[in-house]
Order: C-alpha cells, then sequence, then structure tokens
C-alpha cells in the first residue's frame, strides 16, 4: 500500500443468542469514528481492508458461478474482481467513509476467502418528521464456494457487528437474500438477526427483478448478544 492506514485489533468472543429487551428511544448523538484502517478479529477469521495483491483472491470467490448465483448476477471476470478492489480502496479513503468493503482472511493462513461490505445509509433529511435510514447501514457477504456452510457466516456477523454498533454507533444494521438462498437466511439468524419479510422485485440484475427476504439487529440486540 502507497500509504499505511492506522488500524486497530479487537478480540470478540462469540456468545449465545438471548432474549432482547424491549426497544426503546435513544436520541443520543452517534459518536464520530475516526479515519483509520479497519482490523477486526474473531476466533478464526480476520476483517481488513483490501490490497492491490487481492485481485486473484477477489476473482477465486466472485469469479465462481456457484457464489455468483446466490446473488444474481454473472460471474466476474478479471477486470470485475480489479473493479472491485479499487472500488473498495476509494472507499476507505473518503471523509466522511460510508462504504466499507473489507476483505475476510483466515487468521491462520492470511489467506483471502470472502470479501463484506457495510454501506451506512444517508444520514441527510435533519428537522424532518421521519428521518429514514438514520443510524442504519446495509451489511452483505459473500464467501469463496469452498468456504460457505462451515460456519464462518456467523463469525462474520459478530465482527461486522462490532464494527457497526461499536465502532461507528449504528442503531440498525439490516441484510437482504435472495429467498433460495436458505443456508445464508439460516446463518444470519444464528448470528442474532431478525426476519423482517419479504421485499417484491426489490432487486434487479441484467433486467431481471428479484424478491429479497430482509432480515435486521437492532442495537438493543446486539447490547443482549454481547451480554451488556
Amino acid at each position: 500500500m502507497t500509504e499505511r492506514l492506522e488500524a486497530e485489533r479487537e478480540q470478540i468472543h462469540l456468545w449465545p443468542p438471548r432474549e432482547a429487551p424491549l426497544a426503546r428511544v435513544d436520541e443520543r448523538p452517534p459518536p464520530v469514528p475516526e479515519q483509520r484502517g479497519v482490523l477486526i478479529e474473531g476466533g478464526t477469521l480476520r476483517l481488513r481492508e483490501f490490497l492491490p495483491s487481492d485481485v486473484d483472491g477477489v476473482l477465486g470467490i466472485f469469479g465462481d458461478p456457484r457464489t455468483t448465483r446466490e446473488f444474481g448476477m454473472p460471474p466476474f471476470r478479471r477486470p470485475d474482481a480489479a473493479a472491485l478492489v479499487e472500488q473498495a480502496r476509494a472507499g476507505a479513503r473518503r471523509t466522511p467513509r460510508t462504504h466499507y468493503r473489507l476483505g475476510v482472511s483466515e487468521i491462520a493462513t492470511g489467506e483471502l476467502i470472502g470479501s463484506a461490505k457495510l454501506i451506512v445509509e444517508d444520514q441527510s433529511g435533519e428537522g424532518g418528521m421521519v428521518r429514514v435510514g438514520y443510524r442504519s447501514a446495509e451489511v452483505g457477504l459473500a464467501l469463496r464456494a469452498d468456504r460457505v456452510s462451515v460456519g464462518h457466516s456467523v463469525e462474520i456477523g459478530f465482527l461486522l457487528g462490532v464494527l457497526g454498533f461499536d465502532r461507528l454507533g449504528l442503531h440498525r444494521v439490516w441484510s437482504g437474500f435472495m429467498p433460495s438462498n436458505v443456508a445464508a437466511q439460516r446463518a444470519i439468524e444464528k448470528a442474532g438477526m431478525v426476519r423482517e419479510g419479504r421485499l417484491r422485485h426489490y432487486g434487479h440484475v441484467d433486467g431481471v427483478w428479484h424478491d429479497i427476504v430482509q432480515y435486521s439487529i437492532l442495537e438493543d440486540d446486539w447490547k443482549a448478544l454481547r451480554g451488556r
């Protein structure tokens, strides 16, 4: 990297889900995060910034039709993988930062096995009657085909929770899935998310409309999972 971003490491432990308390209104202003590189570690996996050398690893993830069919899109070619890495690095340089496209790597080997995202929604609308998307973000995950169904999704869900709730001070994090991706929905439920419903024709890829099943987790849900 031409510029080295300061990164902090954080070890987290996974707790079994517990019943969340009743929701409460919290109008505290969210903390202003410092502009730094993201590096968050769990038991076996790490969320980190993408590097220029990750293009081949990204191609190994999104170049496989077994992965991309779950997103309703064709497999990547090498220029597509290079573009994703560059977009991720450009997003990391923006101030304030709203797009977090991060690599998922194994701590033991350093091998890139997935791509995760957290996109903070537009915070405009001050003074309006209803503030839609306030302190909210969308998260997503794509794992290399040979790393699916081995329990990684649950751990990555917690790592994204650390970023969204503990680091960025969000109130709500949500994610959407193709209805056919039942395995991902089961994994996200284990990570503490709650199914909200099915959005008809919410996604549009290559001229085809797709329904999306939406899940979310709230700030108080997260605190309950973390035992706070």
